[in-house]
């Protein structure tokens, strides 16, 4: 019997061991774990991540971390708001992560980043990186897009209902598609590739800045909210607008083109 028990003891404490292994994190980026523990998030203090050491945390920051990878941050099963500004990051995939509310990722080379079941997520900041494209369906929360300075050749933000902001300057955009997104009140897409543009659905604009596009036609007509305007020509090219109809901006405050 004795004999028994000391083996049931045994198998305890081994099977012990394994769940604990079994709960461990793998994170491949030494830097990534680095900076996590470095934010105390390896609350037993023995070098390694658990499950349970992440479940409640709801913000995380890795700036300026070194980062080339965030494989495992699909175990912070309750997180609200990342931020990952000035690493090494090409791939970002934040798939599935129905809390997550605010991404910032400014400043990195990002050229993928998937976004597909984010559908709380109401802010993106992208600046600076190299997205060519960006999948936005089915995230209807979105209310404020910053992806300035990147390679967007296109971007389809239509029936984000909740959106109000968007900055898509210096990208390679050519046309401007958000139908249904009807809550804009500011827009920013200076310094890209557009020839044509109809803003008159967007009836709550405030603000709408296009310069250096190659603009041949535009219509703002009876968007009486709008009160700021911009739309010269890119530098050293004259504009090809000859004629500009501000009938019904009866809050306009000041245009240029």
């Amino acid at each position: 019997m004795k004999s028994i028990a000391i083996l049931l003891i045994n198998l305890s404490l081994y099977l012990g061991v394994v769940d604990l292994k079994a709960q461990s994190i793998n994170f491949p980026d030494e830097q990534f774990k680095a900076a996590l523990i470095a934010q105390g998030i390896d609350a037993n203090g023995d070098g390694k991540i658990q499950k349970s050491e992440l479940t409640q945390i709801k913000k995380l920051h890795v700036n300026n971390a070194d980062i080339s990878s965030l494989e495992g941050i699909k175990n912070f099963i309750s997180l609200e708001e990342l931020a990952f500004l000035n690493n090494h990051l090409t791939t970002v995939d934040l798939e599935g992560m129905q809390n997550l509310k605010y991404v910032y990722g400014n400043n990195n080379k990002i050229k993928r980043l998937l976004l597909k079941g984010c559908t709380n997520l109401e802010v993106i900041f992208m600046d600076q990186n190299e997205l060519p494209v960006l999948d936005l369906s089915g995230l209807a929360a979105l209310r404020d897009i910053r992806i300035n300075v990147n390679k967007l050749a296109s971007i389809d933000l239509s029936k984000k209902t909740k959106l109000e902001h968007v900055q898509l300057f210096k990208n390679q955009l050519t046309t401007f598609k958000a139908e249904g997104s009807l809550e804009l009140k500011e827009l920013d897409l200076s310094n890209n590739q557009i020839t044509e543009i109809d803003l008159r659905p967007f009836s709550q604009l405030k603000d709408a800045d296009l310069n250096g596009n190659p603009l041949q036609k535009i219509n703002v007509t009876g968007l009486a909210a709008l009160e700021r305007l911009y739309f010269e020509p890119p530098i050293f090219r004259p504009s090809a607008i000859t004629q500009f109809n501000t009938s019904g901006l009866i809050n306009l405050k000041e245009y240029k083109w």
